[in-house]
């Protein structure tokens, strides 16, 4: 044979070997297109009930926490028995999407006898939907408990008309587990925005069982220094005493109702008895506002929970309280962290400025210091007209540098609230201070008792108000006498 005979063989022999290959794979060709006329992909879902929200004239709510009913209105869901009360109805109108379109994820048992064992029984359902839509047809959906697939979050459901029980997903049948106290509305105030205004508290007031005094405040705009030392609000206290209050500390307690939200709702429209068992009736805590010829008010009753320790031991220390805002006739529970006026106390609220007068409303500083029977004097008259940014000052009829006198003041207005003192100073204690910033239409004067504990006790206007270390005196004294003697702002001590 020759070598070309040989060749045309074995080409002969590969192509027959590739066309039973062909064939073969032509025989076990699996088909994998899908039979339609329009080209469209066949829907396998399983459909427990399929509707449409708008459909839906009420739901009738049942499940461990008792009956209610959600009625559509124009699209907006809500429930009878909280009318009156905001609620959350975009909450309640994604109740209505899940009731009137419901997938199931498998059929768990087809005609089943058993129904008490998936929580379906019609008698004692775990939670029960009575749909009636706008035509007059009803459908009942039971909601059962938790389905026995560890792997998938789902519970058990069937129709009213049907014993076959089906799966779906735990999230979209939540709201049928809830009680009605659920779709309550938690924020009790709109949050101030960065485009919204302040509203102007003209007048605020505290009071706690823990203290004997109310802590009131108000307006002073009018009066407040506007330097730039000042770092005080345009609201004062004036109560227990009348004192300046520092802007960013005390912007919780003063503005903390706006942007008040609930934890939890706990009891719609509470009678006398329900009041007094919330601690209402006799509160440990009430918040008072006049603002912009409106008024709000907050009471705090007793502690709903307190703080657990590492082994889930109650401790003493309050996590929530029960609290019942003026005009929203529920009770809810509040968070400790979002109730300021629980906690604070006057002292941590406080602007650094025992005194504020702007400079150039002075019209004289006078300060005296006692010592020994003998009185020094510092006498400073100031004139000054703020719109024409003149400012001088004398001093034994003398001008003095106004830069450093400027400093001085500073440090003057800076005189350190360390403490509140509601207690006169003792009969014998001594005034080794006392000063006089007195302005066209007011002014302040202070006067420095030693309580002889390195401390003096101050009373602002005549009346007890503040403690501070002694040696702030000392230090105004030092700097008093470094200005007169010709010192510059440089040499002016602003630590004591």
């Amino acid at each position: 044979m020759t070598s070309k005979k040989r060749s045309l063989i074995i080409v002969a022999v590969f192509v027959l070997s590739l066309l039973v290959v062909l064939g073969i794979l032509l025989l076990t060709q699996v088909d994998v297109t899908v039979s339609s006329s329009d080209d469209e992909t066949v829907d396998t879902t399983t459909y427990v009930y399929s509707g449409s929200r708008d459909d839906i004239a009420t739901m009738v709510i049942s499940n461990e926490y008792g009956e209610y009913t959600v009625t559509q209105d124009d699209g907006t869901f809500t429930i009878d028995e909280l009318e009156g009360l905001n609620q959350n109805s975009t909450t309640l109108a994604a109740a209505g999407n899940c009731i009137s379109s419901i997938t199931a994820q498998s059929l768990v048992e087809e005609n089943a006898e058993n129904l008490e064992k998936y929580g379906l029984s019609e008698d004692d359902p775990t939670a029960k939907v009575t749909v009636t839509l706008t035509d007059g047809t009803v459908y009942t959906v039971y909601y059962g408990i938790d389905s026995a697939d560890s792997t998938s979050s789902t519970v058990y459901v069937r129709l009213g008309d049907s014993n076959d029980v089906y799966t779906v997903l735990a999230n979209s049948s939540r709201y049928f587990y809830y009680a009605k106290e659920d779709f309550i509305s938690l924020i009790i105030l709109s949050e101030l925005t960065s485009t919204s205004t302040s509203p102007t508290i003209d007048y605020m007031t505290v009071t706690r069982k823990d203290l004997d005094y109310d802590i009131t405040f108000e307006d002073d705009t009018k009066n407040y220094a506007t330097d730039e030392v000042s770092m005080a609000s345009s609201q004062v206290m004036t109560s227990p005493v009348y004192a300046y209050l520092d802007i960013t500390n005390s912007n919780d307690v003063i503005y903390g109702l706006w942007g008040l939200t609930a934890a939890d709702a706990i009891c719609p429209f509470p009678t006398e008895e329900d009041m007094d068992y919330y601690g209402l009736s006799d509160p440990y805590c009430t918040v008072y506002i006049e603002a912009e010829l409106q008024t709000y008010s907050l009471i705090i009753g007793n502690v709903a929970s307190y703080v657990t320790d590492d082994s889930g031991n109650d401790t003493s220390e309050p996590a929530y309280y029960y609290g019942y805002y003026e005009g929203i006739d529920c009770v809810y529970t509040f968070a400790v962290d979002d109730l300021p006026w629980t906690t604070f106390m006057p002292v941590d609220i406080l602007s650094s400025l025992m005194t504020s007068n702007y400079i150039y409303r002075v019209d004289y500083i006078n300060i005296e210091f006692y010592e020994d029977g003998e009185t020094t004097d510092y006498y400073f008259d100031v004139t000054a007209d703020e719109d024409e940014d003149y400012l001088v000052a004398t001093y034994n009829n003398e001008f003095v540098d106004i830069d450093t006198f400027k400093v001085l003041y500073q440090f003057i207005l800076k005189c350190p609230i360390d403490d509140l003192c509601l207690e006169d100073p003792d009969e014998d204690a001594e005034l080794v201070c006392k000063m006089e910033i007195i302005t066209e239409t007011g002014g302040d004067v202070l006067e420095f008792y030693d309580d002889g504990n390195n401390r003096v006790t101050i009373k602002m206007n005549g009346t007890t108000s503040f403690s501070q270390p002694i040696s702030y005196i000392q230090t105004l004294q030092t700097n008093l006498e470094t200005f007169i003697n010709g010192g510059t702002s440089d040499d002016i001590l602003m630590a004591w």
